[in-house]
C-alpha cells in the first residue's frame, strides 16, 4: 500500500515529470534555434546569391544601346553607310542629328579613314552588332567578319571580331552582338574593317530594314581614371 500510494503521490508525479519534459523542452528550444539559426544562413545566403547575381549576358539588341536621350558625354554611336557586304574599312554616319546617331565631343571623326579618334582616354565599353540577309538564293557556305581595330602608337591591334557563317541553311536574316572592355588613350584611334577572305559574299547584304540594326560604338566607364 506504501508503494501504492508513493507511485500516486501528485508531488512525486510532478516532479518526475518536470524530470522528463525538461529535456524535451531543451530539444524543441534547441531546434527552434537550430530551425532558426538554419533558415537566418539561407536567407543570407539568398540574399546575397540575389546581390552577386550578374545580368544576362547581352543578347543581340532590337536598337542600339546608346540614344540621344541619354546624355552620354563620354560616348558615341555610328550606323554605316552602306549595305554592301566587302573587304573593306566601314564608314559610319556620325551626325547627332540622325536617327540613331550619338557623338560627343570626346570623339574626332576621320572622313577619309573613317577613324575614330579618341579624345579623353580611359577604360571604355566598345560593342557592335552585325546584322545581314539574304536576297536571293543564298547556297553557299560563306563568312563575313566584321573587326574592330585600335590604332595606338602606330601599332595596329583587334579589339573585337563578330563572325557570321552563312550557308544555305541560314536563316534569311542574321545577327549577331558582342562587345568588350578595352582601355584607351587620348590619341588612340578605332576604325571598323569587313573581312570576307577575300571571296564575293553572293546574294547577302547588311540587313538595314529597321536602319539600325548594324552598329557601332563606344562609351567611356565613370569610374575609370583619364590617360
Amino acid at each position: 500500500m506504501t508503494a501504492l500510494q508513493r507511485s500516486q503521490d501528485p508531488e512525486s508525479l510532478l516532479q518526475a515529470g518536470s524530470r522528463r519534459a525538461c529535456p524535451c523542452r531543451s530539444l524543441d528550444w534547441c531546434l527552434l534555434l537550430g530551425l532558426g539559426a538554419l533558415g537566418a544562413a539561407l536567407l543570407t545566403l539568398a540574399l546575397f546569391s540575389v546581390w552577386r547575381v550578374l545580368p544576362p549576358p547581352l543578347e543581340t539588341p532590337e536598337r542600339p544601346l546608346l540614344s540621344l536621350s541619354t546624355g552620354q558625354e563620354a560616348g558615341v554611336q555610328v550606323l554605316p553607310t552602306s549595305d554592301v557586304i566587302e573587304d573593306r574599312v566601314m564608314g559610319f554616319y556620325h551626325a547627332p542629328g540622325i536617327d540613331g546617331v550619338v557623338f560627343s565631343s570626346n570623339f574626332n571623326y576621320h572622313d577619309t579613314s573613317h577613324k575614330l579618334e579618341v579624345k579623353v582616354g580611359g577604360l571604355y565599353f566598345i560593342y557592335a552588332q552585325l546584322a545581314v540577309k539574304c536576297i536571293a538564293k543564298c547556297s553557299k557556305k560563306q563568312t563575313v567578319e566584321l573587326i574592330i581595330k585600335q590604332v595606338s602608337g602606330g601599332t595596329d591591334s583587334r579589339v573585337l571580331t563578330i563572325s557570321l557563317h552563312l550557308s544555305s541553311k541560314s536563316e534569311e536574316t542574321m545577327s549577331k552582338f558582342s562587345a568588350v572592355l578595352r582601355p584607351l588613350k587620348k590619341g588612340d584611334s578605332i576604325y571598323v574593317k569587313m573581312d570576307t577572305n577575300k571571296t564575293d559574299i553572293e546574294n547577302w547584304q547588311l540587313d538595314q530594314t529597321n536602319k539600325k540594326d548594324n552598329f557601332f560604338g563606344l562609351f567611356r566607364l565613370p569610374s575609370s581614371a583619364d590617360q
